[in-house]
């Protein structure tokens, strides 16, 4: 899997990362990953102990549909061009593989963004302030009126990480991490608020 520095316009999140927007029409879900049968380091297990709110990934929807990979013509037709393109800035922790195993491309609309690979597509990053997107996790609703108190009644632990503004980007961060089956994978549902109001959306896959 590629990983993505996301554009100045959305700074990265961590050190690399990954997803964007969308009012799309998607074809199936995306598989989540098998989870490892590694056994769990003395650290990690202590960080499960410490936050044990996981999030399963195929639960996630946005604008009531599961997010799944779509051509760029369809892509085009729903959100027409986009408003820049940083090319092969999809160095590491990318969803899509290219034939020729050279970086993605990302297609900014906004502070929405795609990552696109030939004429295949994925959202990354949705911005929710515009209210042209909306996510769910559960009975968590993620929209332009979702507040950090609101996240904080379902997952109090992950909350915490946003009771300081970010170091790495203007803001308040905090993420959920993946689970498949009950059991902890690569990634995280990472949301960026601003004064406690919600912002922007992200899948993270690390590299």
């Amino acid at each position: 899997m590629k990983y993505l520095f996301l554009a100045p316009v959305l700074l990265s999140l961590a050190s690399c990362q990954s997803t964007p927007n969308a009012d799309v029409a998607t074809t199936e879900p995306a598989t989540p990953a098998p989870a490892t049968t590694e056994q769990a380091s003395p650290a990690s297990a202590a960080a499960e102990a410490a936050n044990p709110e996981y999030i399963e990934a195929n639960t996630i929807t946005v604008n009531g549909k599961a997010r799944a990979e779509l051509s760029t013509k369809l892509l085009t037709s729903q959100m027409g061009r986009p408003d820049s393109i940083a090319k092969g800035a999809v160095e590491c922790g990318g969803e899509l593989e290219t034939a020729d195993n050279t970086n993605g491309d990302f297609w900014y609309y906004g502070n929405t963004t795609y990552e696109v690979a030939g004429d295949q597509a994925i959202l990354t990053i949705f911005d929710v302030t515009t209210g042209k997107f909306q996510g769910r996790v559960g009975q968590l609703v993620l929209n332009q009126n979702t507040t950090l108190e609101d996240v904080r009644r379902y997952y109090p632990v992950s909350a915490k990480e946003a009771d300081k503004p970010s170091t790495s980007q203007p803001g308040e961060v905090m993420s959920l991490g993946y689970s498949y089956k009950g059991a902890p994978i690569e990634g995280a549902l990472s949301l960026i608020f601003k004064q406690g109001k919600l912002q922007r959306v992200e899948f993270f896959y690390p590299c």
